[in-house]
């Protein structure tokens, strides 16, 4: 059974592994050279693109465009991975939820990023869903099917840079639940997997920034998550 609720307040005097619990997690970022690496366990750790902001305590990720990637990915990300996997299948009766309150503080020169993913362990296209910053919009992309062409919705127009993002991601069968809150703006939307195109496919949840910029043109986005919990139940 995972639940990972964070107690108390942020502290900016702590590392993120501190003031969170990461341990559900590993960590994708960048070396001192600009180049994907992976840190599991996190702990302490911390470094120019995984940090706590030494103001509000918030764990805050950073990345450089057109920085390294992994080499399924053409863009850069700091990313915290789940470490545990999990099947989006009718038959499972486990729900699964990440929530999370954030901040994008920065976008880069696309204006393009992702903030949170069910990601598959299968190569060519088994993301099952991106939560999406566009141009201050925040857009859910979802593929009924592995593989399928993603499809994309619309929850919220027009956030501004550095307001408080909601979000509640859950899945419970085949099923996914998503709820964003911005300000009075409370949006919720479900979604429909086709269960037999992805029960083989294990999939696990991801937070952080997964930066759409593969152009080295000067900008830098960042992200600052306040809240982040992780949790498994009947």
């Amino acid at each position: 059974m995972i639940n990972t609720a964070q107690a108390g307040p942020l502290d900016p005097g702590r590392v993120a592994g501190k003031n969170f619990d990461l341990a559900p997690f590993l960590l994708q970022t960048l070396d001192a050279s600009l180049q994907f690496t992976e840190v599991d366990p996190i702990g302490s750790y911390q470094d120019s693109y995984f940090f706590t902001d030494q103001h509000t305590g918030a764990m805050t990720f950073r990345v450089p465009s057109g920085a390294g990637h992994s080499g399924h990915s053409e863009f850069p990300r700091v990313e915290l991975r789940e470490k545990g996997n999990w099947a989006i299948d009718a038959a499972s009766k486990q729900r699964r939820t990440l929530s999370l309150a954030l901040r994008v503080l920065a976008e880069p020169t696309t204006g393009e990023l992702i903030f949170a993913q069910i990601h598959g362990e299968r190569s060519g296209g088994s993301e099952a869903l991106k939560m999406r910053w566009s141009h201050g919009d925040i857009v859910m992309g979802v593929k009924k099917h592995y593989g399928d062409k993603e499809q994309r919705i619309i929850l919220l127009r027009g956030v501004a840079l550095g307001s408080r993002i909601e979000c509640k991601l859950a899945v419970r069968g085949d099923t996914l639940n998503v709820e964003v809150r911005n300000g009075t703006e409370d949006v919720k939307q479900v979604f429909a997997y086709a269960s037999d195109a992805w029960k083989a496919i294990p999939v696990y949840y991801k937070v952080g920034l997964y930066s759409q910029d593969k152009q080295q043109d000067g900008s830098t986005a960042s992200v600052a998550v306040e809240r982040l919990e992780l949790s498994e139940s009947i």
